[in-house]
């Protein structure tokens, strides 16, 4: 009996035609590195987590050990055939911390993971990219790894909440040289280096969030390029993580503004100064603890324990939960963790708990004009809102003062919530109705096809002649592509944004003309 579904000849030439990287493994690949030819996808590569149907499924393993490197199955009712396709990441991906490992030929095996909606992707089966295996953890699909400086925190499936940080107070600055390994199985990629040209990762490269882009110019490497990564070392009991500083001669992040815990900080219980916590890449956005904040009790049985390692990191606001009905449009989290590494504003796989301290935290939340015109936010109307998972609901923080010159909000409250938005209402005017005078310099129009994917065109006309700068920018406010910054004599216009290499979500295009300019949103679906 045929253990694989039938795959057509044609099909097989066309899906190769297609998706060449997703069959690195079998050699060659994009990479021109013959020891790693690709980052070695199974299918589902680029996928958005969001987009995932969670599924939990036992079966018997079938691994196809006919290429350079396994390909694993699932026959879940027992027929001899598979009925699924497991992605369990780049053929040398191993997990951070567990006993997980991938299965043998005939194994029996129950799997926690994310099923593709997509199931042309493998020949008819459905894709499941594996979380847990025998409910050993695998991967997080959610977790921020530029948040991650040692170890694997729990993440969301865990209940453990999925920002964490170090206890070093430096880093041992070191200088390899190797080859990039790229795992791009879900949208935001995660980057390595392979040093002794093994085809196995020795490190973890720790870029930043996926939208931050240096000053110089800088670019994250391609699969299989030849590096040199100058950064800070911090060698836990795993894969050693490189915090990257430099890459090529050209500088990624300077070091020279961060804090001892890049955005994050202890506190203890008898401590005498304040801590100064600030997330990793904004420092407007920050934290102040007092001494005294500790309510008092045991470190068990409900009460806190006399070290917490505290950490805040503003999110995509689309990605703040039960947020639908609020117009948010900018968003944090917050972490508090034990010296055991569990998130005590995580339980139960909960997100949204929050605690009182005895004292009041001083907050700071930054925000930036491209988030106000995008979003169309009435800046007067700013509000903190925290989540409650005692009522189910937004609460109103009612003591935040809003700085409309400085563009942040500033709040003194003893509630330590693991989730905070902002919102506000829409302006009852539009842009154009806002300024008038628009209208008779220039026109931007609503971009077409929106939503899009992967390109769209981006109409505008001037009056006058005039200097233009077209930005795209993310949706933290966030520049991604500069794509005009010239002269142009009055007319229309028609600029094309080509996205393909970015993740789906919310953008702004900004367009200057002059001293003025306009905002708008648009939508980019993959």
């Amino acid at each position: 009996m045929n253990r694989y579904k039938t795959i057509s000849m044609a099909f097989i030439i066309l899906f190769f035609l297609s998706f060449n990287g997703l069959f690195a493994q079998m050699g060659g690949g994009h990479g021109g590195h013959g020891g790693h030819g690709g980052n070695g996808h199974q299918g589902g590569n680029d996928c958005d987590p969001d987009s995932l149907i969670p599924v939990t499924v036992s079966g018997t393993a079938i691994v196809d050990s006919s290429m350079m490197h396994p390909m694993y199955y699932l026959d879940e009712n027992g027929d001899g055939e598979a009925d699924y396709h497991l992605n369990f990441g780049p053929w040398w991906y191993e997990p951070d911390s567990g006993n997980a490992s991938r299965p043998n030929d005939g194994d029996f095996v129950t799997i926690d993971g994310g099923m593709h909606d997509d199931d042309s992707l493998m020949g008819n089966l459905p894709v499941i990219i594996v979380y847990q295996i025998n409910g050993e953890f695998w991967r997080d699909p959610f977790d921020p790894s530029w948040t991650h400086h040692g170890g694997h925190g729990g993440g969301h499936h865990g209940g453990h909440g999925h920002t964490w940080g170090w206890m070093h107070d430096s880093l041992q600055v070191v200088t390899v040289t190797g080859t990039a390994m790229v795992d791009s199985t879900f949208i935001f990629s995660h980057y390595y280096l392979d040093e002794n040209n093994d085809a196995v990762p020795d490190y973890y490269l720790n870029f930043g969030p996926p939208w931050y882009e240096p000053p110089s110019g800088a670019e994250r490497p391609n699969d299989g390029d030849v590096v040199t990564i100058m950064g800070g070392l911090f060698d836990n009991n795993n894969l050693p993580m490189i915090i990257v500083y430099e890459i090529n001669g050209q500088v990624w992040r300077d070091t020279t503004g961060w804090g001892p815990h890049m955005g994050g900080r202890w506190i203890y219980r008898y401590m005498n100064q304040a801590s100064h916590i600030q997330a990793p890449f904004d420092d407007d956005d920050w934290m102040d603890i007092e001494p005294g904040w500790h309510p008092g009790g045991g470190g068990h049985h409900g009460h806190l324990p006399d070290s917490l390692f505290c950490q805040m990191i503003q999110i995509f606001p689309q990605n703040a939960p039960n947020s639908n009905n609020e117009n948010v449009f900018a968003a944090y989290e917050f972490g508090l963790f034990s010296p055991g590494g569990v998130n005590i504003l995580w339980q139960d796989h909960m997100y949204g708990r929050h605690i009182q301290f005895a004292n009041n935290v001083d907050y700071q939340l930054h925000y930036n004009d491209i988030q106000l015109q995008g979003f169309n936010i009435d800046e007067s109307t700013i509000q903190v809102k925290y989540w409650n998972e005692q009522s189910n609901s937004w609460e109103v923080m009612g003591n935040a003062v809003v700085d409309m010159v400085n563009n942040t909000v500033t709040i003194t409250d003893a509630t330590v919530s693991s989730l905070f938005i902002l919102t506000g209402q829409q302006n009852p005017l539009s842009i154009d109705e806002q300024s008038p005078t628009l209208a008779t310099q220039f026109t931007l129009e609503q971009n077409y096809p929106n939503p899009f994917n992967p390109s769209t065109t981006i109409e505008f006309s001037l009056q006058d002649n005039a200097h233009v700068v077209l930005t795209i920018y993310n949706v933290l406010g966030q520049k991604v592509v500069q794509l005009l910054d010239e002269a142009k004599p009055a007319g229309v216009y028609q600029v094309k944004f080509d996205a393909g290499n970015l993740p789906s979500g919310i953008y702004f295009y900004e367009l200057k003309v002059g001293d003025v300019s306009m905002v708008k949103k648009m939508n980019l679906r993959k």
